[in-house]
């Protein structure tokens, strides 16, 4: 039998623990009941299934722990920086304060990607301001191509780093520190699709509180959001290339400006969310 069916005076039922945290975390989240159960089951070191399965009880010391992991995210602190992963393509990626948490929609990216490296037999991807890796990591986890990662944060290098040993590709992600392709200035030539998830949103935009703080650098573009765009165009020529880039979905029409063959592309809510140019010769 599991200890924790044992209940002892000192001990409290876990469902009304959840009840109570559930209450803390309403006008949060709009999953405060979801939210709870991760941060529980991260603390009891059991899958959040399992908590529907026994009448589990927590001890004195695991209220406590999980008091404090509710407190902390009712503060808007960013749930998986609490639980120190984020799920990302059916991968488990590591996450930390100071690295850009990987979002649903840019998994759409991904998809693309991989599409495109499977019709052209692509073999070798750069992916800049890779932050967690979660753009590179998974491309090389689901394909056989090389990656050549980015960014200017040293943790997001080390977190990227760990996240492709955590998945089995460390033999085929390669990331370092510095900004758009510069470190990997003598792979240039060799490198036939460049991936992006950068910095977009408007200095002058609200974020919501949780979001604040993630690293600025990883989200904000300057006063119109496409400062990323404007330099890494005018730095490099993609000539023979194929580009695939996540946007602001009102920055089309400015970003035409910018790269006039460019191709922009909805997500599947219906946004336009990427930026996608083909200069492979025919």
């Amino acid at each position: 039998m599991d200890a924790r069916e044992n209940v002892s005076g000192a001990e409290r039922k876990i469902w009304s623990l959840i009840k109570d945290c559930s209450g803390k975390l309403e006008g949060v989240t709009e999953t405060p009941v979801l939210e709870v159960l991760l941060i529980v089951s991260r603390v009891l070191g059991i899958r959040k299934e399992d908590l529907f399965l026994k009448d589990l009880v927590v001890s004195p010391t695991e209220e406590k722990r999980i008091l404090k992991l509710v407190e902390k995210r009712a503060s808007g602190y960013p749930l998986h920086y609490i639980l120190g992963e984020k799920e990302f393509m059916g991968l488990s990626l590591l996450v930390e304060e100071g690295v850009f948490v990987p979002r649903p929609e840019t998994e759409e990216l991904v998809e693309l990607a991989l599409e495109l490296i499977r019709k052209y037999g692509i073999k070798a991807v750069a992916d800049i301001g890779t932050g967690s890796g979660a753009i590179g990591v998974s491309v090389a986890k689901f394909s056989d191509v090389v990656v050549f990662a980015t960014d200017v944060s040293s943790k997001a290098v080390e977190v990227a780093r760990k996240n492709a040993e955590r998945h089995g590709v460390s033999d085929r992600f390669f990331v370092r520190k510095g900004e758009f392709l510069e470190p990997f200035k003598e792979k240039f030539a060799s490198i036939e699709m460049i991936l992006s998830n950068p910095p977009y949103v408007k200095s002058s935009a609200h974020l919501p509180k949780d979001v604040l703080f993630e690293p600025a650098e990883a989200l904000f573009g300057g006063e119109d959001g496409l400062d990323f765009y404007r330099e890494f165009f005018g730095r490099y020529n993609t000539s023979g290339k194929i580009v695939l880039m996540e946007i602001g979905e009102d920055q089309v029409e400015e970003l035409k400006k910018i790269v006039s063959d460019a191709v922009f592309l909805k997500d599947s809510a219906g946004k336009y969310r990427f930026l996608f140019l083909n200069r492979r010769s025919s």
